[in-house]
């Protein structure tokens, strides 16, 4: 039965169509899946920026935590590689020279700006701090492993070191030398009675960092954290407010999370995310609402797509249906010969089987085909079409992923689709009587 199925399948022009145009419509849906994927890798990428394996944010705690207890808590976690503390403010920029305006906050000269204090040393092991200096255009520091310099705190006229980003060079200037002033809130606001003072500090510029995500570039400033307490929040803040925290290779971030959990329960501490506040979370976690709007997009680009699919498998329905009209002669011989009318059905039902399994596979390897390397890109570049113009958009090339489990799943999905759409012509021929078949010989 099946070489009587693959004969009616491959001696018909308008079957090899109909299995032409689900492997076509199967491998545009995989190839647009392929450029989706890849655009979501890169803006997953883009958007988690220096961001480590885990976020912790300690719990509040009166006097504040020390940096030297949560060190050595998270030096004998074996799942941790590397941890390093942020000191996280909020201040108004101001260039060199725009002191009376610091009042004024909607000045254009001014910016709201998030000054990270980091500890250099420890920065450089944990998240994208290494990759985003060595990546900068507009002023790389002339060393990535001394990133403020090694300039004496006690000369005259010195001033604390602070990176801006590539954005910031490019509008507002701020290149090697620059002098900024930064006005932040005290760390502790003063009563309803006391007199309100705002700290003020100037800092100058040594380098900038690369930022793939804009809105982190426009609005983060590096310095010191020594140099952030001693100079704008002053001695009675906190040490630091958040822990980015890299895993050893092949850790779980949930193993990891339950050992860190532990090990402050071990020594006594607050854990965070209890009563008193705070969270041990993933960077996915922690951009969880924009990562689900990206991958409900590419669901929705999937779902749309699919149609194609859809009408390919239509197509096979169409000839399918036209092959039973073809060979009611032949399928009234071979119910007269014996065959049930269950057979009858199969041998229809598997010569559509064959034709949309065709179908899939070579729609699954033309695709997979096309989208490694560049081989699409140069594709859609000899017929003239660039999908990505550099003058419009930020992204370079046609970025692709292949990603296997998402290609079968649909490759699948397009089987069965041409499949229930042959049921309904090998329903047809099953259910054909014998006597109205032969009464056309």
């Amino acid at each position: 039965m099946f070489r009587l199925a693959l004969a009616y399948l491959l001696r018909h022009f308008t079957q090899l169509l109909a299995v032409l145009g689900m492997a076509v419509g199967l491998t545009a849906l995989l190839c647009l899946l392929s450029v989706m994927n890849g655009l979501i890798e890169a803006d997953r990428t883009s958007v988690r920026g220096p961001l480590s394996d885990l976020l912790l944010i300690p719990p509040a705690s009166s006097p504040p935590p020390h940096w030297a207890d949560y060190r050595r808590l998270l030096a004998g976690v074996p799942e941790v590689a590397a941890a390093a503390p942020h000191l996280v403010a909020y201040a108004v920029l101001g260039y060199s020279g725009s002191e009376r305006m610091m009042e004024r906050t909607l000045s254009s000269d001014l910016n709201g700006v998030q000054v990270v204090g980091v500890d250099p040393d420890l920065e450089l092991r944990v998240g994208g701090f290494r990759s985003s200096l060595e990546a900068a255009v507009e002023a790389p520091v002339a060393d990535p492993d001394r990133p403020f310099g090694d300039q004496d705190p006690e000369a005259f006229g010195w001033r604390p070191p602070v990176l801006v980003s590539d954005q910031h060079v490019r509008h507002f200037l701020l290149r090697p030398g620059e002098r900024i002033q930064l006005g932040a809130l005290p760390p502790v606001l003063p009563g309803p009675d006391e007199p309100f003072t705002a700290v003020n500090g100037s800092f100058d510029v040594v380098g900038s960092y690369s930022s793939t995500d804009y809105k982190v570039g426009m609005d983060r400033l590096y310095l010191r954290r020594e140099d952030l307490r001693r100079n704008l929040l002053g001695s009675n803040s906190a040490e630091f407010n958040e822990v980015l925290i890299d895993l050893r290779p092949g850790t779980e971030p949930e193993r990891a999370k339950a050992a860190i959990l532990a090990a402050f329960r071990s020594a006594g501490l607050e854990p965070p995310g209890g009563p008193a506040g705070g969270s041990l979370e993933t960077w996915e976690e922690r951009l969880a609402v924009y990562l689900a709007a990206i991958e409900n997009e590419r669901r929705v680009t999937g779902l749309v797509m699919f149609f194609v699919v859809v009408v390919a498998g239509f197509g096979l329905y169409a000839t399918l249906s036209a092959l039973v009209r073809a060979k009611v002669r032949d399928l009234g011989v071979l119910a007269a010969l014996g065959f049930s009318p269950l057979r009858r059905g199969g041998l229809l039902l598997l010569t559509g089987g064959i034709g949309s399994a065709l179908g899939s596979l070579a729609g699954y390897a033309a695709a997979g085909w096309l989208s490694q390397g560049d081989r699409l890109e140069k594709l859609l570049a000899g017929l003239g079409i660039e999908v990505f113009s550099p003058g419009i958009y930020v992204v370079t090339g046609l970025p692709t992923l292949w990603l296997p489990h998402l290609a079968r799943f649909y490759a699948l999905c397009a089987f069965l689709t041409g499949l229930l759409f042959t049921a309904v012509p090998a329903l047809r021929a099953a259910t054909l009587a014998p006597v109205e078949a032969l009464r056309y010989e």
